[in-house]
């Protein structure tokens, strides 16, 4: 026979209250909460979901945005890893999901899930300076986290990570090596991460009394842009190129090789994600990790704290990010756990 409630409490050693905020959301410990769904599986209890859904007037299921093409969220890495943190997050709490992608317009999506009045809240990827959809659905009285924020929305709660930080870090360490013509291939121009991680190059190149002009390549984060960037960038001279993303960095050190040129040798390279292809590159491609399992996950946190506290102030969470040190920067002398002095958080 399945476990109670009490039984879960006596088995995590935690009180029934406890139990029940771990199970509704609510505000507990990570470790009394681990405590909890350990108890619940070891004894086979399941929340009653209809009677919690007429008690407390909820669904039980969450709104996930993310506004692009069906096979990008499992081809695209950085898509994939959010959805998978989300389901984590999500599953966490027994909650139902309804996942939107870009199969309608931006404005035909915010028509359809203000028209439903089903979800009881949404967590929505925003990485548009400006965008029709993450305004309409902020605006709206639906709990909403945004992964991703635009500085302008001071209402919104979102998860993210420092971009301009991570950016500048990645800049000081190609000059810490010596390097004086750094070229950045940037993300798509209005894309929030892309302008931000922009500013954070310009403003470590300004600091360093170094030139960043016409060092500027615009891609899109996917591979092409860095077979693309790289050639622009060598025409006009570079020792080092900063790519925006990992997939980007990849197209750049595909174009290099085709050219014979040596890296980190005539040119060092970093890039931006640490996705699992960069510690494997040729040669292993120094990077800015940033864990998006972990921010999908904190997403679907934070929109039940808000749940569980409807009159709480906007939440506001940056996860770190982590300078991974390889050979692409700083030659053979690099390996895939760098010395604690090269790996830096932020």
């Amino acid at each position: 026979m399945a476990g109670t409630l009490d039984d879960v409490a006596a088995l995590s050693g935690v009180s029934r209250s406890t139990v029940s905020r771990a199970i509704n959301g609510g505000s507990v410990s990570e470790e009394a909460r681990r405590k909890v769904l350990e108890a619940m599986e070891e004894i086979g209890y399941r929340p009653n979901l209809a009677a919690r859904t007429l008690a407390s007037g909820r669904s039980g299921v969450v709104g996930v945005v993310i506004h692009v093409p069906p096979e990008a969220l499992f081809q695209d890495i950085f898509f994939s890893g959010l959805f998978h943190g989300i389901s984590e997050g999500l599953a966490e709490r027994g909650a139902g999901m309804m996942l939107w992608l870009a199969n309608l317009s931006k404005e035909q999506t915010l028509e359809r899930i203000l028209g439903m009045r089903l979800f009881d809240g949404l967590l929505v990827t925003a990485d548009t300076l400006d965008d029709p959809l993450v305004d309409g659905l902020v605006a709206s009285d639906l709990p909403t986290v945004l992964i991703g924020h635009r500085h302008k929305d001071r209402s919104a709660s979102y998860v993210d990570i420092h971009n301009e930080r991570a950016a500048e870090q990645v800049v000081d360490h190609l000059v810490s090596r010596g390097r004086t013509r750094i070229g950045h291939i940037a993300g798509r121009r209005g894309g929030t991460s892309a302008e931000e991680r922009l500013t954070g190059y310009r403003r470590a190149m300004a600091r360093a009394g170094l030139s960043s002009e016409g060092l500027v390549y615009r891609g899109d984060y996917l591979a092409h842009s860095g077979v693309e960037g790289a050639a622009a960038l060598l025409e006009v001279g570079v020792d080092a190129i900063f790519a925006a993303s990992d997939t980007m960095a990849l197209g750049v050190l595909e174009e290099l090789r085709r050219r014979d040129i040596r890296v980190p040798d005539d040119i060092a390279l970093a890039g931006f994600d640490d996705v699992a292809e960069a510690a494997s590159a040729d040669p292993p491609l120094t990077t800015m990790r940033q864990d998006t399992e972990l921010l999908g996950l904190e997403a679907a946190h934070t929109l039940f704290r808000l749940l569980n506290d409807p009159e709480a102030l906007p939440q506001r969470v940056v996860l770190p990010t982590e300078l991974i040190i390889r050979q692409s920067t700083v030659g053979s002398i690099a390996h895939a756990k760098a010395p604690a002095r090269d790996r830096q958080r932020t």
